[in-house]
């Protein structure tokens, strides 16, 4: 690139340093880094036509609205519902279902590439800011880690919003550092459409700013409100609430973890943390695959935590007290949001998903180079600090690179051998078969709703007023009590759910039976990695009896396993 071109991206995405010469070389490894992104999103997307469960539930939405039913999960009846939690998991894929009814979830994975693109461009000008003058082996290590990172690229080409969350964070990052009013204000206002929880990094930034730039607050604040507070009226005016029904119904439907103890003591604060840490928030940090949903493989290890994520954490806790005791005020923002951040998902979170950790595991990590920094910087020479951090770098995105043709095979597999022909297939039977007054109840939604384009009684209710009403009255409940006590005409269960998980199964028998079995094919299962880890590999869907079935019904389509006693 040019000098013209590199002048010409300073000013439109008013980044500093871009043309000074000793930035020239990790200027080229981002552009580097930036096309490497791109190119694996796109190998990713034509490869494995993936498509992560939670996308369907959001494009749903999108593409009622352009049909005419609502932004909402349409149930015959009812007033719209707010079924999503991020604005512009709904509102980018409805750009494409305007264009084309169907286009919307395409359209985000589509917006994702370029988007893991600027990822790379801000975190490569938080490297080379004046304040900040990180070494050019850890700029490209972050930038490496945000290309080719297995989960920074699943969950934006699955559908998800998850690449546009990263990237407009990243962004405020670096408009925090530089401290860019307008611009700042912007990623903000973008940030609490990107995410709601996003909350607690714009309170972070408020605080940082009123001591660095009290009289600049004002410009910041209002240019964020331009952009958020449109869709506050309107999801009042639209819900009658601005709160999603999804944060709702996750509140009441999933246990926290001081309900799953007998006591609570300090050992058991401290059992707790770090299990919240070391297996669940920095365990990103080392090479995993968690596209299963359902449990974590981690890469070089035979057990729940990985030695690279908590040798990377040791650096971020390093980071962290070197910009304290070096009073590097500048980078205290991402720091005290990587803190607040921890403590939020450790005690206030009940079920931390997988996709919630990515843009945590990027601000995670650009304090762990922080980190290294500070220990590198007692090294005596210049050259030998280089070549150590160099190769420390390289080996770091090497682990990550090596595994890509593993993890993506796998995604393919899960795709083709498992999502197409049990949930897919479900949703598109319910859909020939279940009547418009008639609802089908289960735990997955995605699938489900988007091809049945049914009634669903999902647990915990993402999308159903009469699961969260439900709950309301019935704080210990869980989804076979729900299914109980709701007796929607059709069941989707999990085997698992009906030989293991639910305590008594008299009532499905006596009730319903089983009308279609969707599972893996056996001859297939083997070759799919890691299928210990997914659930929704066998499911069975049940029918309400009526007085005119032909009886008997087919005992022997029930689940086989354990003994019931029931």
């Amino acid at each position: 690139m040019d000098t013209t071109d590199v002048t010409r991206w300073q000013r439109v995405l008013r980044i500093e340093g871009l043309s000074d010469p000793e930035n020239a070389s990790v200027l080229r490894w981002g552009y580097v880094m930036a096309l490497v992104a791109m190119v694996l999103r796109i190998i990713f997307w034509v490869y494995t036509r993936r498509y992560w469960e939670d996308a369907l539930i959001t494009c749903l939405h999108s593409e009622n609205f352009v049909r005419g039913l609502g932004l909402t999960h349409f149930s015959p009846g009812e007033s719209p519902l707010h079924g999503f939690t991020s604005p512009l998991s709904v509102l980018i894929p409805l750009l494409g279902d305007l264009i084309h009814v169907g286009f919307g979830v395409e359209f985000l994975k589509l917006l994702s590439i370029p988007a893991a693109a600027l990822t790379v461009l801000y975190l490569l000008a938080i490297g080379i800011h004046p304040k900040v003058r990180l070494p050019g082996p850890l700029i490209v290590l972050v930038m490496g880690y945000a290309a080719v990172e297995h989960h920074q690229i699943l969950f934006g080409m699955a559908g998800m919003e998850t690449q546009l969350a990263t990237l407009v964070l990243i962004m405020s990052v670096y408009y925090t550092i530089a401290w860019r009013p307008v611009w700042l204000g912007a990623s903000l206002g973008l940030c609490m459409l990107a995410r709601p929880d996003f909350a607690f990094w714009t309170l972070i930034v408020g605080i940082y700013g009123f001591f660095r730039a009290p009289r600049d607050l004002p410009k910041v604040v209002g240019v964020a409100l331009a952009l958020y507070l449109p869709w506050i009226v309107f999801t009042t005016l639209y819900y009658g609430s601005p709160l999603p029904n999804t944060i709702i119904a996750k509140s009441l439907g999933y246990p926290h973890w001081w309900e799953k103890v007998d006591t609570i003591n300090l050992a058991v604060i401290k059992r707790q943390v770090w299990m919240g840490l070391a297996e669940h928030l920095h365990l990103l940090l080392g090479p995993t695959f968690g596209g299963h949903g359902a449990g974590i493989h981690i890469f070089f290890t035979n057990g729940p935590e990985s030695p690279i994520a908590n040798l990377m954490f040791g650096f971020a806790v390093l980071g962290g007290l070197a910009i304290l005791i070096r009073r590097r005020w500048e980078l205290w923002p991402p720091a005290a949001w990587v803190v607040v951040y921890s403590l939020y998902y450790v005690f206030l979170v009940p079920t931390i998903f997988t996709w919630y950790k990515v843009p945590f595991a990027l601000m995670l990590l650009l304090v762990s180079v922080w980190g290294i920094a500070a220990v590198s910087s007692f090294l005596p020479w210049s050259r030998l600090r280089k070549g150590l951090l160099s190769v420390f770098a390289l080996a770091y995105v090497g682990v990550f690179a090596a595994v890509l043709p593993l993890t993506f095979q796998t995604e393919r597999q899960i795709q083709a051998y498992i999502e197409n022909p049990v949930r897919k297939a479900a949703g598109l039977y319910l859909a020939e078969h279940m009547k418009p007054d008639e609802a089908v109840g289960c735990e997955p939604l995605g699938y489900i709703s988007y091809y049945s384009r049914g009634n669903v009684y999902d647990w915990p209710g993402l999308a159903s007023r009469k699961v969260v009403a439900w709950s309301r009255k019935h704080p210990d409940g869980n989804l076979e009590k729900m299914l109980k006590a709701l007796r929607p005409e059709y069941l989707f269960i999990r085997d698992l759910e009906y030989l293991y998980w639910f305590e008594d199964t008299t009532w499905i028998n006596e009730d319903y039976h089983v009308v279609a079995v969707f599972q893996v094919d056996p001859k297939v299962s083997d070759r799919i990695r890691w299928i210990d880890r997914n659930i929704d590999t066998s499911f069975r869907l049940f029918k309400k009896n009526r007085p005119d079935d032909a009886r008997p019904y087919d005992r022997s389509l029930l689940p086989k396993g354990k003994e019931r006693s029931d």
